[in-house]
């Protein structure tokens, strides 16, 4: 009997321990990293691995006094942080500010800069732009995140908005997704998703990407260029896969480069390709600087000026040279960091509005279609390299636009963005950034304007039939050709440090947050920080008229 007693106990220690170690962090932890490989990367895990839970836990338990806020963020995108901390500021030390996001608590801060990849910072054409006081969010965040001047290395974008958040005393609320019941014009509470907890804030700041929470309140919004083309309603911009990308370097991209260059039959064949699927005019763009080398833009940052290696891609994989549908290897934008390691916005695909907003209810996973090509490409750069190159998948891909909400106070249009934006009392600062229309829009019907100078204000961020509601992003009250700038991070960021702002004094004052005017944003802007705004938006249409631009 002895001996059976001793066998039973090493097996029940034996499942005891099995079980230990089943439970522990560290087993848990191996096993997501093993889940959240790509095709692309099936043999390495990636340098700044960013997990995703595959079943969203339940919202975490809040005590009564986690529910009453003064300020509400919904989404944890960089002009919505920007937006809880500035308001906070605005409140001082008793103010209560909450970013509120659908994520689980273990997703990197930041959304399209950090679980998008999107390394390459569109930074402001202004020169003067980081000594403005509506940008001192966007230059702590930089600065913080040890930026060496254009590319934004996603773990370091991610603890930097974690110290700010957290230097400001502005609470985190993870894996709760909410709902507004709006009564009045009013949004009472924000009810949890699957929880019943309710939220309740003076007001509230909706910075998700698809302007979630605004379209659960009601509000009405455009999809795709229809604002600018009703034709136009199911088409947007290309979207993108930005990967990581190790084992290849600036020295190597550049022989590659030169290697298509001087190799005279496969020049004649991308020359075939790309006359094949383009008109006259097309032809012209896509050939020009077709023989321009790798240009440094940055310390940092480089542009692949020649249409060449994507080409190249297309030749050999026979695909058509086209981006009307499906991948397309356009020119890019490349960082490189300190670690050796690449970020290259480049990698195109095309959808329709009405797949994109499918994707967005998927969480923006990457689909595998584009899983697919992305291990060809992979496959494509080792062969052309020589070198063990890997691509390395993000969490999300970057969906340039979907929609923008129409019901807002004053909506910024194209055609005012042209003529220098915003009249002054009407604005808290400025912008330049070019039209961009990455991927190409059917049915636009619109010539291109050129570099904008332009004041914006907070009007476009405001809800018109929500009175306590803002909605700051991409997502925002932008119209006609306005949406190829409002689209552009940087601003957004600076709208979000403003909004915030208003959404402190409307708390203040006991206001609804739509009656704030840019003006007094303004003014408690610069007192704040200190610094005098100058707007610098200007008519930059030198004479043409561009009457069809809404």
């Amino acid at each position: 009997m002895l001996p059976t007693f001793k066998k039973l106990a090493a097996i029940a220690i034996f499942f005891v321990a099995i079980k230990l170690l089943v439970d522990s962090p560290y087993f848990k932890q191996t096993k997501d990293s093993i889940a959240h490989r790509n095709e692309a990367s099936a043999t390495l895990d990636p340098p700044s691995l960013r997990q995703r839970a595959t079943n969203k836990p339940p919202a975490a338990a809040q005590t009564s006094g986690d529910r009453h806020f003064d300020i509400v963020v919904y989404g944890d995108e960089v002009p919505g942080i920007c937006a809880a901390i500035w308001a906070k500021k605005t409140l001082g030390a008793n103010g209560k500010v909450a970013v509120v996001r659908s994520n689980h608590e273990s997703a990197a801060l930041g959304g399209v800069l950090t679980r998008g990849g999107l390394g390459y910072v569109d930074l402001d054409k202004i020169p003067d732009w980081y000594n403005q006081p509506y940008a001192q969010c966007f230059r702590e965040f930089l600065d913080k995140a040890n930026v060496p001047e254009s590319c934004l290395e996603p773990k370091m974008a991610d603890k930097a908005l974690k110290e700010m958040l957290s230097e400001a005393g502005v609470k985190v609320i993870s894996n709760s997704t909410l709902t507004p019941h709006v009564v009045d014009k009013k949004i009472e509470y924000a009810e949890v998703e699957d929880s019943g907890v309710k939220i309740k804030a003076n007001s509230y700041i909706d910075v998700t990407q698809d302007a979630e929470f605004a379209r659960k309140a009601g509000l009405s919004y455009y999809t795709g260029y229809e604002s600018q083309n009703i034709k136009s309603k199911n088409e947007t911009l290309a979207i993108s896969i930005v990967p990581t990308i190790t084992g290849l370097t600036m020295s190597d991209l550049r022989r590659m480069e030169d290697d298509i260059l001087y190799n005279t039959p496969l020049v004649e064949k991308i020359k075939t390709s790309i006359t094949k699927y383009k008109d006259d005019a097309s032809t012209e763009f896509w050939m020009r600087n077709f023989s321009s080398t790798i240009y440094q833009a940055y310390r940092d940052g480089y542009n692949i000026r020649s249409a060449s290696i994507g080409a190249a891609y297309h030749v050999d994989r026979n695909l058509p040279f086209t981006q009307d549908k499906g991948f397309f290897f356009d020119k890019a934008n490349i960082c490189v960091y300190q670690d050796n390691s690449m970020s290259w916005n480049g990698f195109l695909f095309k959808y329709q509005v009405d797949q994109l907003m499918k994707m967005e209810a998927n969480d923006r996973k990457p689909t595998r279609e584009m899983l697919k090509e992305m291990s060809y490409l992979q496959e494509w750069l080792q062969k052309k390299s020589g070198k063990d190159v890997r691509v390395f998948i993000p969490d999300e891909v970057y969906i340039r636009q979907t929609l923008n909400v129409r019901d807002v106070v004053d909506p910024l249009t194209g055609q005012e963005i042209i003529k220098g934006g915003t009249e002054a009392e009407k604005s808290i600062g400025s912008f330049s950034y070019d039209f961009d229309l990455r991927g190409g829009v059917k049915d636009l019907s619109s010539r291109i304007p050129g570099l904008p100078v332009y004041n914006f204000g907070i009007e476009s961020a405001l809800a018109s039939k929500v009175n306590n509601l803002a909605i700051v992003g991409r997502s925002s009250g932008y119209v006609g050709m306005a949406v190829s700038v409002g689209r552009i991070a940087t601003v957004n960021i600076y709208q979000g440090q403003g909004v915030g702002v208003a959404a402190g004094l409307a708390s203040k004052w006991g206001v609804p947050l739509n009656t704030i005017t840019s003006a007094k944003t303004r003014a408690n802007l610069e007192a704040l920080t200190g610094k005098t705004t100058y707007l610098s938006g200007r008519d930059t249409s030198y004479g043409v008229d561009y009457k069809e631009v809404k």
